[in-house]
């Protein structure tokens, strides 16, 4: 149940009187047993990857991201009548045949993390009903984010984004370089430079791939998510994402080039790259900012003229 507190009722101050001793028995057992049973995903498709490879890194911050939503929420939740729902039963069977199944039959690691998402998802709503739901929805869809794509399908996504990118690049680069002449050929910029000897330019997939298209995404989401506006503004901010990631990832490709173009190599690689890359979440940031200012400006609430001023 939502709404303002009626006069004289005091809501739970704490997570304990929010949920019965009881329930929270209930919830940790099926906690540890959903733990038990998810143990090998958890360790070799999600922590695994997160901790070897550096497209998915930032997978670490979105459980967290997710905790934090969650208690961005806690007064709505303290308001919410606990009704457990017969679905989430469903949905958290649904869930663990998925899991055996793609792990004793398809022998397919990622079907197996997502079902770690339906199984959270299965039993917070089997156990607190749809009133929570409501309120913890994203928090517990938000962690998708987290869970590495398939090889195949990753490689399928990144090399458009490093094409388009490279010619993006090849076309800025002789705008600010004088004489300087370029060309792209898929993920390659060739350049000629006067008084100097032809050269390629190789675009890594770390310049322009999926590690900061996800990275700048997920940032993304978190803010639509955070800001408090209507859903129309918070859907159009998460579609702007991907065009924010391929601009960032356009500038970090371009200054790379430029840099090696005018006889600077240390500063495209090692320590300088790195912080090349920060900068661009910067920008990304102040532009995720600049989008939802101009969203704010779109559509104001003029006041009732008609309204009476309520008494002091």
């Amino acid at each position: 149940m939502t709404g303002p507190n009626p006069v004289g009722v005091s809501l739970p101050r704490t997570w304990g009187e929010l949920i019965p001793r009881g329930a929270r028995v209930r919830m940790a057992v099926v906690a540890v047993l959903l733990l038990v049973a998810y143990w090998a995903p958890i360790r070799h498709t999600l922590a695994g990857r997160w901790l070897s490879d550096g497209n998915w890194s930032h997978g670490w911050l979105i459980p967290l991201f997710s905790l934090y939503f969650l208690s961005t929420k806690r007064e709505e939740l303290t308001r919410c009548r606990r009704r457990p729902s017969f679905w989430g039963v469903l949905i958290l069977a649904v869930s663990l045949a998925a899991y055996f199944v793609s792990a004793w039959r398809l022998r397919m690691s990622y079907p197996q993390a997502l079902s770690v998402v339906g199984a959270i998802f299965g039993l917070t709503l089997a156990l607190g009903g749809w009133s929570i739901m409501r309120v913890a929805w994203f928090p517990i869809l938000f962690l998708v984010l987290a869970v590495p794509l398939p090889q195949s399908i990753y490689v399928e996504l990144t090399m458009p984004q490093q094409k388009l990118v490279s010619a993006v690049a090849a076309a800025v680069m002789p705008i600010l370089t004088p004489g300087l002449v370029t060309e792209a050929q898929a993920v390659v910029i060739d350049y000629i430079m006067p008084g100097m000897q032809p050269g390629s330019l190789n675009v890594e997939e770390a310049c322009s791939g999926m590690r900061s298209t996800m990275a700048i995404v997920t940032l993304g989401v978190a803010l639509a998510y955070l800001g408090d506006r209507p859903t129309w503004q918070r859907l159009v901010m998460v579609a702007a994402c991907l065009p924010i990631a391929m601009f960032c990832n356009a500038i970090r490709v371009t200054v790379t080039g430029l840099l090696y173009v005018r006889g600077y190599p240390d500063l495209a690689k090692g320590t300088a790259h790195q912080l090349l890359g920060i900068l661009m979440f910067a920008i990304a940031l102040g532009l995720f900012a600049l989008a939802g200012h101009v969203l704010s400006r779109l559509y104001v609430e003029e006041p009732d003229e008609n309204a009476k001023p309520e008494p002091v």
